[in-house]
């Protein structure tokens, strides 16, 4: 019988991703997150494919700002946030 793993805490995740940009860590954190990120911009944004925009949007911030979170960061919730401020701007922008 295959041994199950469980789940790497996200501030586990992240760690490693900052420490030694690990392709597998990050690849980990946009599993888990993706889906909470995509649906955060459609619902923000009204548009399929706008909504994609935003969801590597958030992504790609997550990827520059990563070292400047704190270890309390609750990373659902910083995703959340990331994801209706760049809706936002990404609505803001079609106007």
């Amino acid at each position: 019988m295959a041994e199950r793993t469980e789940p790497k805490p996200d501030g586990e995740l992240l760690r490693r991703f900052v420490a030694t940009r690990s392709n597998e860590a990050f690849a980990g954190i946009v599993h888990r997150y993706i889906d909470l990120v995509y649906a955060t911009a459609r619902r923000s944004v009204k548009d399929e494919h706008m909504a994609e925009d935003v969801t590597q949007a958030v992504f790609f911030t997550l990827v520059k700002r990563a070292r400047r979170l704190r270890h309390s960061t609750i990373l659902a919730g910083w995703l959340y946030q990331t994801a209706r401020y760049i809706s936002a701007n990404a609505i803001k922008m079609k106007m």
